[in-house]
């Protein structure tokens, strides 16, 4: 089952989609672009349920059969490629192209050329979806630069990723960029309200929720997966640790206690993602740190408080001292790629705040 849910903030470009295909000026390939969670993969579903609704109206009517069949995901002429809804890191070439023999541990599903082999049973188009494109290894990624080089009447993709550049030149010169940018704090606040999980009549809740807006700098997909993780309490411990009002070691110990949900197939995986947490945040609070530095306001920053404490400790009072760190948490952010312990990691760029 899908939700179909308007994509608040994104309405005067997705209308302005759904405008081009009605004069039948729609570029059969489109890549939305912008920061994770600010609901891109949502606007690319909407867009192409509207373009297979029967009613043919500027949203999906959501009564036709063709909306309850994409809402079901059951839609024969609307294909979406997801890694992680397959368990897998990355999209390889069974995603793409069809391919008898696989590995046992690869994606054994429909691939998009078996998709668009099939006639489009309704007659208003075929949509295929990729969400996160930038999974896209280089092998996939050229079996698919075929599809776009050839695109075949009637049919139309929608790639979407917050990493452009991960795609190849050649991919990107045969699509349209559509830029979607993080959302408003009151958009992006009503969201997470309809979302569930906040209590409008809870201060509490509601306090907590402003300060998940302000750290996902307005993407609600990553504001939902940040209070899951338990974001502000690691980034709290974080920045006490930073400016050095507790000891390195005392934070390390209890920023692998914090009761957050890491998602991932195993418990390294699972730590590896806590580490990525804790590292990405300490790197967006000595950015900020440094913005406040340089005579920023605080206020709009997504670590204001604690950048500007940061700013004013010991901690940042000489510029190596500030480089120091700063290069750490990036090297460590980096060497997670390698496998190595996350929590080595997270140990190793503590410690260079006590050298």
């Amino acid at each position: 089952m899908t939700d179909l849910v308007r994509p608040r903030g994104h309405q005067d470009a997705v209308a302005g989609l759904v405008r081009s295909a009605r004069e039948g000026r729609l570029p059969h390939a489109l890549l939305l672009t912008g920061p994770d969670g600010v609901g891109k993969f949502r606007a690319a579903l909407w867009l192409a349920t509207t373009l297979l609704c029967e009613e043919a109206g500027e949203a999906p009517c959501g009564a036709c059969g063709s909306c309850k069949r994409a809402r079901a995901a059951s839609h024969a002429d609307l294909f979406t490629v997801d890694a992680r809804a397959h368990d897998q890191d990355e999209l390889t070439i069974f995603f793409v192209a069809h391919r008898e023999d696989r590995p046992s541990t690869a994606y054994q599903g429909t691939s998009i050329e078996d998709f668009l082999g099939l006639r489009a049973a309704e007659g208003r188009g075929k949509f295929v979806i990729l969400r996160e494109a930038h999974r896209l290894n280089e092998v996939a990624q050229n079996a698919l630069l075929k599809m776009l080089e050839e695109p075949r009447d009637g049919v139309h993709f929608l790639l979407e990723t917050a990493t452009p550049d991960a795609l190849l030149e050649t991919v990107r010169s045969r699509v349209v960029e559509v830029r979607l940018d993080g959302l408003d704090r009151e958009t992006c606040e009503a969201v997470l309200f309809d979302a569930g999980g906040f209590d409008r009549t809870d201060a509490a809740q509601v306090e907590e929720m402003a300060e998940l807006v302000r750290l996902s700098g307005g993407a609600p997909g990553v504001a939902m997966e940040l209070s899951s993780r338990r974001a502000p309490e690691l980034a709290q411990l974080v920045g006490e640790a930073l400016t050095g009002t507790r000891a390195a070691h005392e934070v390390a110990a209890e920023l692998w206690e914090v009761d957050g949900d890491f998602e991932g197939k195993t418990a390294f995986v699972r730590r590896r993602v806590r580490a990525e947490t804790i590292l990405d945040l300490g790197l967006g609070i000595l950015a900020d740190a440094e913005r406040c530095l340089a005579g920023g306001d605080p206020v709009p920053l997504r670590h204001g408080q604690l950048a500007a404490s940061l700013a004013k400790s010991g901690a940042f009072a000489s510029t190596p001292a500030r480089r120091r760190m700063g290069r750490a948490w990036l090297e460590a952010r980096e060497d997670l790629r390698l496998n190595l312990s996350p929590e080595g990691l997270v140990d190793r760029a503590l410690a260079s705040l006590s050298r």
